[in-house]
């Protein structure tokens, strides 16, 4: 599986590589950033919002508690106060001592009343015995519905403590208004019950506290009943559709009242949502980034590559390498485009080098063809004939002639074609049976191993150097002569060695003719050794060559160095 998916990739391009590779590596991180950064921001937000929430809540509790606290105490004195209970307790004889009664009454409750601030909440303070009641306050339509047989148990079953009713709404003739009322049964010092004392506290003492938060516009605070019904609330209602909230309760009010708080967290993650919109502008802008850059690297490294491709194929195809393009781009294509236009240019004048060579190489081989059949070669040859025919009275000429035949058709047969060394020392013996008719004191010895005849040679490399031997070595020689044809193998090169017991050089007229060989010269002398020596370099390369060694009086030996090359599986050719 992975070598599939190996290969499929390789077989992708590289901007489309650039592409997959970046994109993930600007798309992930970002994205990982952003939800790290948005969790702990909610986390962190939720905890922190979870936190205030309770210490708010347990404040409102507390600051409830002690104004409901409050409340009970300004009860407390009120049926506690001798001097009320013995006013309540006078019968009047007319509806004036009642309205003295009345005032006397309110005196009383004005110096209890003035003693806190949260008094400003009371409505209304009700003292009733017997068939007499007394308001104190602004009275309601109803009278707050103290008679009412459920409000009389409720007070009998607190057995003398407080009792708090839920709020319920009350009407005074022109308004509505919400309430709470506080009960308690009044008894005497013996405990016997004298009458009954209700508080009408607005319920603005409990909503007024959720009005001093500061969640107060984003946060539903309720206060609940034990079974979770809903006593009061602040008059925010958190929608529906907001489906992340906190809820929380506080349950330590008194009568077994609760404070709950369901808060919104949408004025939480409504930044968290800013942040992640920015935060994708960030990621867009980023990919854009991305893709500019992918675009740049294409221009300066793929569109480069296509180029230098397209360089290489015109290359191959032979084209002219000022027709190459050149562009600018990566440091590095540039450098293996301008290197590549360097070799092409190398190449093309390597090949008119090797043209050169060429044409060099077969003019040789038509100068050798040249000296081959030169008229000069040709009246030597016949001098020889007429000579033999003179002097032998023509019994030898058939024999001769026939080595004519063979050097001549050797000559013309396969043209600058190698052959073996066997074939040249062949046709050697017949060019010595052809000068010994007019040298006849001098012999040709072959000293050459049986394994080196089949070694690869070029056509007439030894007959020029034979006729130097003869001519310029032997000629003027009284005692016989002697040419002697040497053969040796020097790792991978074979050496020809081509020796005479002749004449021999001066050093100086060495040197001359050394110089000559190896540095070409308009007036030459010995064409025949510098034609040799530069068919052997054309053809075998500059290792190779000729050299001539000389001693005056002691002969000259010419050895030629040819690369070792068998010819195997051709047929010798008849001659």
């Amino acid at each position: 599986m992975f070598w599939k998916w190996f290969s499929l990739w390789r077989t992708i391009r590289l901007p489309q590589k650039l592409l997959m590779v970046y994109m993930p590596l600007i798309i992930l991180p970002a994205a990982a950033g952003i939800y790290l950064m948005t969790q702990s921001y909610t986390s962190s937000s939720k905890q922190i919002s979870a936190d205030y929430s309770k210490d708010l809540l347990s404040l409102m509790v507390l600051k409830i508690n002690d104004r409901l606290s409050g409340y009970e105490h300004l009860s407390r004195q009120i049926m506690t106060d001798e001097s009320l209970q013995k006013l309540i307790l006078t019968e009047p004889e007319s509806s004036f001592e009642k309205l003295q009664i009345q005032n006397e009454i309110n005196k009383k409750l004005n110096v209890i009343w003035q003693g806190d601030e949260q008094n400003k909440y009371v409505l209304s303070i009700k003292l009733s015995a017997g068939q007499e009641v007394y308001t104190y306050g602004k009275n309601m339509v109803d009278g707050y519905r103290t008679e009412d047989p459920a409000y009389i148990k409720g007070l009998e079953q607190a057995a003398g403590g407080s009792a708090w009713f839920y709020p319920e709404t009350f009407s005074d003739g022109y308004r509505e208004t919400v309430a709470f009322r506080l009960g308690r049964v009044i008894r005497s010092t013996n405990l016997s019950p004298l009458g009954y004392l209700t508080v009408a506290v607005d319920a603005q003492a409990v909503t007024s506290i959720f009005d001093q938060t500061q969640f107060r516009d984003r946060v539903q605070l309720q206060l609940l009943a034990p079974g979770g019904r809903i006593l009061l609330d602040n008059g925010v209602t958190v929608p529906k559709e907001d489906k992340k909230v906190i809820t929380y309760q506080e349950k330590s009010l008194k009568n077994n009242w609760s404070l709950g708080a369901i808060m919104s967290l949408e004025p939480i993650y409504k930044p968290i949502y800013q942040v992640s919109r920015q935060a994708l502008f960030i990621v867009a802008g980023c990919i854009a980034v991305g893709l500019a850059v992918t675009h740049f690297i294409a221009v300066d490294l793929v569109i480069p590559i296509r180029i230098l491709m397209r360089n290489m194929k015109l290359g191959v195809k032979g084209v002219n390498p000022k027709s190459l393009r050149r562009f600018r781009g990566a440091v590095e294509i540039v450098e293996m485009n301008d290197t590549f236009i360097s070799v092409m240019y190398e190449i093309e004048q390597l090949i008119r080098q090797v043209v050169k060579e060429q044409q060099i190489k077969q003019s040789a081989e038509i100068r050798v063809l040249q000296n081959q059949l030169s008229p000069h070669f040709l009246y030597n040859t016949l001098n020889s004939i007429r000579w033999m025919a003179m002097i032998e009275k023509q019994d030898h000429i058939k024999e001769m002639i026939d080595s004519l035949n063979h050097l001549l058709s050797y000559s013309i047969r396969g043209t600058g074609q190698p052959v073996k060394l066997r074939e040249e020392l062949a046709v050697m013996e017949d060019y010595a049976k052809i000068q010994q008719v007019r040298y006849q004191h001098f012999r040709l010895i072959m000293d050459v191993e049986e394994p080196l005849l089949n070694t690869e040679v070029l056509k007439f490399l030894l007959q020029p150097l034979i006729e130097n031997a003869l001519i310029h070595g032997i000629s003027n020689k009284v005692e016989q002569g002697e040419i002697r044809i040497g053969a040796l193998l020097d790792k991978d090169t074979l050496e020809l060695s081509v020796a005479d017991n002749g004449a021999g050089m001066k050093a100086a007229k060495l040197a001359a003719l050394q110089e000559e060989l190896h540095h070409s010269t308009e007036n030459a002398v010995h064409l025949g050794l510098r034609n040799i020596h530069e068919r052997i370099q054309l053809h075998y390369g500059k290792r190779y060559g000729l050299e001539i060694e000389s001693v005056p009086d002691h002969g000259t030996k010419v050895r030629l160095r040819l690369p070792f090359q068998e010819i195997s599986g051709l047929p010798e050719t008849a001659l």
